[in-house]
């Protein structure tokens, strides 16, 4: 959480408020920023699920940063505890659509506490769409992305029976192994970084490294666009409190 010494300015022109609709969500005024409550799975969930927008700060150390927080309260059920049920989320609505080229920097920081008070299985995540055609990312030509931070209660990501593709080192501050595989909801191919050392509550760097990465690796070339940007905490069941603060934004060259 951003500390009292550090604020400049609090954000007054939207007012905190809970988002609990299947597909909530709310465009912030003079951030880059919408709040998400993508509840996919009630039809197959026993229980709610809550985004809140509170307020978004600007640290005197940095960028603006939104704090907001996710409440889970989804019952364990046998036969779809290995269904997600939903995504809660900050996701980007400027300079979004633009190649990887084109970007200079993608600077985070990502703090969260959770608190649960039954078993839980989620993660928190950054997630980003890319496609080489600007604006896709519906079609089975897009690309899904996903850095897990930290995770629990067994979540695996998608391509984990076939094996890590590789092991990127040196990113972040650990490694990571990259999983892949489709999605058969959407067609679309998902690739996922899991760090060797999970994240505790904190995370900060420039995503751009993250995308240079996989350029790297060959899942894409740097001309390919990146059309959604987002971050938040991926659920499954449980009651779960997830209290957070994110800067998050995409700088151009």
């Amino acid at each position: 959480m951003v500390k009292k010494s550090q604020i400049i300015t609090t954000s007054a022109k939207q007012a905190a408020v809970d988002l609990c609709g299947t597909a909530d969500n709310l465009v912030l005024y003079d951030t880059p920023w919408i709040v998400y409550n993508m509840f996919y799975g009630a039809a197959s969930s026993v229980g709610t699920q809550c985004t809140r927008y509170d307020h978004v700060v600007t640290p005197s150390t940095g960028n603006k940063e939104i704090v907001w927080s996710a409440e889970t309260n989804i019952q364990y059920v046998k036969a779809t505890d290995n269904v997600p049920k939903g995504y809660a989320f900050v996701g980007l609505t400027q300079n979004l659509e633009t190649t990887i080229s084109g970007i200079s920097s993608i600077p985070t920081t990502y703090t969260w506490t959770r608190t649960n008070t039954t078993a839980f299985k989620g993660n928190v995540c950054y997630d980003f769409m890319t496609s080489n055609t600007k604006g896709d990312s519906t079609t089975s030509n897009a690309q899904e992305l996903m850095l897990w931070l930290q995770y629990e209660g067994g979540q695996l990501p998608i391509g984990w029976a076939a094996g890590a593709k590789a092991t990127i080192n040196n990113l972040f501050g650990t490694s990571w192994k990259l999983y892949e595989g489709k999605n058969d909801d959407t067609g679309i191919t998902v690739h996922t970084m899991m760090p060797e050392k999970q994240f505790d509550g904190s995370f900060s760097g420039d995503l751009k490294l993250w995308l240079e990465a996989l350029v790297q690796h060959g899942t894409f070339k740097d001309s390919t666009y990146v059309n959604v940007g987002n971050a938040g905490t991926e659920y499954f069941y449980g009651n779960s409190n997830l209290n957070a603060t994110l800067g998050l934004q995409i700088n151009l060259n």
